[in-house]
């Protein structure tokens, strides 16, 4: 019987489209609380797998892998930049060099020369920015520690912070330079070749083969030739979201039909939206007669503007999913525009939570209460938590209202009891510095088991028509019927042998 019901369920979950629950997750500490004593009570965010342990005060830095392995045991360097190209920059005393990600040094800078600790000195397209210490100028080495360009290009500093502005990574090719004597930005090539002249009043690094910089008096792009891409007539869209309006393919623009896109040849893709907003998970939200759609990294309007507009930025695409607004419910559609799920919630009740889940909240017990429902809009986790944060790696932290932590997993399950004082997200999926796990107050590091995003839930099928059990025919009687002795023409059937007759034919004989 067991097996016949386990068959019965399978076949109602292929049939309805759904499905199957995934396996609950676990958390393992990787790094103890003595082992994190040791680092220096700190734990930077992971690059390439890899973070910087440790604190200066406490002696200098080390590194450790996801796994919680030590990398570069704590207090070998002074100070230590993330990965990036499966190199980082270490400093002992006043000299750097470059380690792999293995913790093996690569070479040695000349102690004349230094680097950034921010992400300009980053490797980028095989090469590194590195500064002359004397000069303040700076040129590129490659992974083997030749000086690739010398140093003899300056940055430009902002008066606010010391930002600077010129220096930055090579990207598709080129690298950012400033020409302090005129106040005009440019680009170089890897050899040091200026491929774009000293020409703009300001710039920024190319992404996706576009360049955005000021020419003359207004903000255009260019891509890596020079070409100017923005048509005369249209301008560019300049705010802090800027950088996030390049997708692989196509950037945003206004002009005298609304908003549009256009593409590296610079040509217009499609436009005559009332609004654009930036590229979020591969889509950019649209509007047009009052309606919103999506368009994808091409600039193709790939859902049709149908759905309402509720003035709230959650619904752009998150992880695969996002959240519109249908008349006075909502929906939850995947990248083609398909409904998952209908969630009966207001606006401001429910939102994305990544990886396919979004945090709901009720009132009903008189308190306000977080919990989780998936793409489906199938209730996880219900609404008992102060709060909640957003899913990573298959696991979400949760709090309750003693303001104590805990964990939860994409089945509903509370695999960490809420004990723990605090969460820090270590921007590695499932990793988070924890305190108490323990139960003794200090900090460690744990992991979760990992998680496999399940794959997008097709719309629940109407079930098919069963067909028509085998049984009995029914066939013309060939007999006679007779009543009071004449014979009566009856529409009548035999089936199994037998003989079968219309009530209302009997009715009407035997009442005339």
């Amino acid at each position: 019987m067991r097996k016949r019901l386990l068959s019965l369920v399978l076949a109602l979950v292929l049939c309805l489209g759904l499905t199957v629950p995934a396996a609950a997750a676990t958390m393992t500490e990787i790094i103890s609380p003595d082992t994190y004593q040791e680092a220096g009570n700190s734990l930077e965010s992971f690059s390439e797998g890899v973070a910087r342990v440790g604190q200066l005060g406490y002696g200098g830095y080390g590194a450790v892998d996801t796994d919680g392995n030590t990398i570069i045991p704590p207090k070998t360097y002074h100070d230590f930049t993330g990965f990036s190209e499966g190199v980082a920059w270490a400093r002992k005393g006043s000299v750097w060099r470059a380690v792999d990600i293995t913790g093996k040094e690569i070479f040695t800078l000349d102690e004349g020369l230094s680097v950034d600790t921010n992400s300009s000195s980053d490797f980028h397209e095989g090469l590194a920015k590195v500064i002359n210490r004397e000069t303040g100028k700076y040129g590129f080495v490659d992974k083997t520690g030749k000086m690739v360009i010398p140093a003899e290009y300056s940055d430009k500093y902002s008066p606010l912070g010391g930002v600077r502005y010129g220096g930055q990574p090579f990207h598709d090719g080129l690298a950012l330079v400033y020409d302090s004597a005129n106040a005009y930005y440019g680009y170089i090539d890897k050899t040091g070749k200026m491929v774009i002249p000293y020409q703009y009043a300001n710039a920024a690094s190319f992404k996706n083969g576009f360049g955005f910089v000021v020419l003359g008096d207004r903000w255009t792009i260019i891509d890596t030739t020079g070409r100017e891409l923005l048509p005369q007539s249209y301008l560019l869209i300049s705010d802090y979201t800027t950088e996030e309006r390049i997708s692989s393919e196509v950037f945003t623009v206004s002009g005298p039909n609304g908003y549009g896109f256009v593409n590296k040849a610079g040509q217009i893709v499609s436009e005559g939206y009332a609004h654009a907003d930036h590229f979020s998970d591969g889509m950019a939200r649209v509007s047009k007669d009052g309606k919103i759609g999506y368009v994808n990294e091409a600039g193709v309007l790939v859902i049709p503007c149908q759905y309402d507009s509720d003035g709230n930025y959650d619904q752009e695409f998150i992880d695969g999913y996002a959240k519109v607004k249908v008349g006075d419910g909502y929906r939850i559609i995947d990248k083609t525009g398909k409904v998952t799920g209908s969630p009966n919630y207001d606006r401001n009740d429910w939102g994305p939570a990544g990886s396919g889940y979004f945090w709901f909240r009720s009132s009903e017990s008189g308190r306000t209460r977080y919990g989780f429902i998936d793409c489906t809009g199938r209730e996880i986790v219900s609404p008992k938590y102060n709060s909640v944060e957003d899913f990573s790696g298959g696991v979400a932290a949760v709090e309750n209202f003693e303001g104590k932590w805990g964990f939860v997993d994409t089945t509903g399950a509370e695999i960490v009891p809420c004990k723990l004082t605090s969460v820090w997200y270590c921007n590695e999926p499932g990793i988070f510095v924890v305190e108490n796990y323990n139960g003794d107050g200090r900090k460690s590091v744990i992991k979760s088991s990992g998680w496999t995003a399940p794959s997008a839930p097709s719309a629940p099928s109407a079930p098919s028509t069963p067909a028509k059990p085998a049984g009995p025919s029914a066939n013309p009687t060939n007999s006679k019927v007779l009543v009071n002795g004449k014979e009566v023409a009856f529409d009548a059937y035999t089936i199994d042998g037998s003989n079968y007759f219309k009530l209302r034919d009997l009715a009407f004989v035997l009442n005339g």
